[in-house]
């Protein structure tokens, strides 16, 4: 049979809680999931043509589709046959700390409905079992399961000792200095350089000497500059009074 190649494990445990005429208003109990995280959850199988919903006023009603009635069908007969070896391998990444689906099927990379129909099989044998909650799925080893493949060390354990077996194998690394670019190595300067005078001017530049002249043009242009308005009046009353002087202006 063609499998939906997105089917999940999620989607055949809801379908086998769905019974004829199912309310999706009082569905959220058999799910442990608020009203919208079931709502979501179905209209998700609903896409995937596994349910069909008929709303009315007030209610919803589910049911499992013809598709969704032979998928299930086919996983409870799968689930009837023995263990193989991709069973002890989804156990043992089970074991080594994968408990959502989408983990396993990484660390596997497994297809999704071939993941699927493997899981409800160890599920549906009691090697395995699962919980949802908030519209998630969590799976966990059974003790039937641990007696079958015993202790998986989870793999963050595993990649440490290789890590330190790598570091013992090659002593030099720790002790390697990060060599830096020239280009980006900053330039060091001593403070006797910093507030040297010759680096601040170059020394062929002299300084010029003022002469008497400049001094004079530089007070005059001093003097004209703050007090030029005293100047023009001092200069108006000085032209007054030469033309009185003259007679050309009488008071």
């Amino acid at each position: 049979m063609e499998m939906p190649k997105d089917l999940t494990i999620l989607d055949l445990i809801v379908l086998e809680k769905i019974e004829k005429d199912s309310l999706m208003e009082s569905f959220s109990g058999k799910l442990y999931s608020s009203f919208f995280e079931t709502a979501s959850i179905l209209g998700t199988l609903q896409v995937k043509q596994l349910v069909s919903i008929s709303s009315s006023i007030g209610r919803s009603i589910v049911n499992r589709s013809e598709l969704g009635e032979k998928v299930l069908m086919y996983a409870g007969e799968r689930a009837n046959e023995p263990l193989d070896g991709l069973d002890h391998a989804i156990l043992k990444s089970i074991a080594s700390g994968n408990n959502v689906f989408e983990r396993i099927k990484e660390d596997l990379n497994l297809r999704s409905d071939d993941l699927a129909i493997h899981l409800y099989k160890v599920i549906k044998q009691g090697y395995a079992d699962y919980e949802i909650r908030s519209g998630k799925l969590t799976i966990n080893i059974t003790e039937k399961g641990f007696k079958l493949i015993g202790y998986v060390p989870k793999k963050a354990a595993q990649e440490q000792p290789a890590l330190s077996a790598q570091v013992q194998a090659n002593p030099k690394t720790s002790n390697q200095k990060v060599s830096i670019p020239e280009h980006k190595q900053l330039k060091q300067f001593d403070l006797q350089t910093v507030l040297s005078q010759t680096d601040a001017t170059p020394a062929e530049q002299e300084v010029k000497e003022l002469t008497e002249i400049d001094k004079l043009l530089g007070k005059i242009s001093y003097y004209l500059t703050h007090y030029a308005p005293v100047v023009i009046v001092g200069i108006l009353i000085l032209v007054v009074i030469i033309l009185y002087l003259a007679g050309y202006i009488q008071f």
